[in-house]
């Protein structure tokens, strides 16, 4: 999984939507927003000046707006909130379609194990449960989306609240989690350098080990050539255990795609990803339009 950021890093140019600069033709300028970088969302024991950092995307006159936080990918042992633009692109889309984005970096393996990361994006989530009200964000109407590792690590928080209850937070704020070819059972990979190599941790650090009923509303997304951890297979088997404990879960797969391209889909205007994910964020109401 390490090497698909090799791909990553090549792709970038070929599939960044397009920049405001860019923009040619009679083709209206994107909506306005407001971007805020290098918060810190955690200053207790142990805080790390670089990771424990979010940046903030939000519309241009937001009030009450819903808000997603996104986590990255990186097979846990890379990236960041940033990633040559990537990631902010992302969330500049989300704040161009009325949605206050919270792009999170947390520490990385080999340096923090798990449950380091979970904890990091935790604090994340308290941070903005208490602040983002003054930032044009409804702390009620808080969503969570992650790619790949990041996929496992919202998915995780989704269904052990344990993680939001040691930093203070009510889990019911999470009005819904979506997953883009995220990992729910790490079992089924190596990586003893971030999860041990016990079966009893793994289970743990596995979200599809974790389903319990009153969990929020889940949207899983895959391509049809994604990483076998990801597969479409494995997300059936995890959509199996959320519905096992009466919890609403939507499952889609992306034909002709993979890995890389669900993520760069899901901020590319009318995509099947980006239609689904903006679909999902309203079925808790309308997106409000800040405009």
């Amino acid at each position: 999984m390490t090497g698909s950021f090799i791909s990553l890093i090549c792709a970038v140019n070929l599939v960044l939507p397009p920049s405001q600069e860019s923009l040619r033709g009679n083709e209206p300028a994107p909506p306005a927003l407001i971007e805020k970088k290098d918060i810190p969302y955690y200053e207790g024991e142990g805080k790390d000046p670089k990771k424990h950092r979010l940046d903030l995307f939000i519309p241009k006159g937001a009030k009450g707006a819903k808000v997603l936080v996104f986590v990255h990918g990186g097979a846990w042992v890379q990236g960041d909130k940033g990633f040559m633009g990537i990631y902010s692109s992302f969330g500049k889309y989300l704040a161009r379609n009325g949605i206050v984005a919270v792009v999170i970096s947390y520490r990385l393996a080999p340096g923090v194990k798990h449950p380091g990361q979970a904890e990091d994006v935790a604090r994340a989530i308290a941070w903005t449960v208490k602040n983002i009200g003054q930032e044009g964000g409804d702390p009620g109407q808080i969503y969570l989306c992650g790619h790949s590792a990041g996929g496992h690590l919202v998915s995780l928080i989704g269904c052990d609240s344990s993680y939001l209850v040691k930093e203070g937070v009510n889990s019911k704020v999470i009005r819904g989690v979506v997953s883009l070819s995220g990992i729910f059972d790490v079992s089924k990979v190596g990586f003893g350098h971030i999860f041990g190599w016990e079966y009893e941790g793994k289970k743990g650090a596995s979200p599809v080990k974790q389903v319990r009923a009153g969990l929020p509303p889940f949207l899983l997304i895959c391509a049809d050539k994604d990483f076998p951890v990801c597969s479409p297979e494995e997300c059936r088997k995890f959509k199996k255990a959320l519905e096992a404990k009466g919890n609403q879960v939507d499952l889609q797969v992306i034909s002709r795609s993979n890995h890389l391209k669900v993520f760069f889909d899901a901020m590319q205007k009318e995509k099947q990803v980006s239609n689904l994910l903006l679909k999902f964020l309203e079925s808790n109401g309308p997106i409000k339009d800040p405009g």
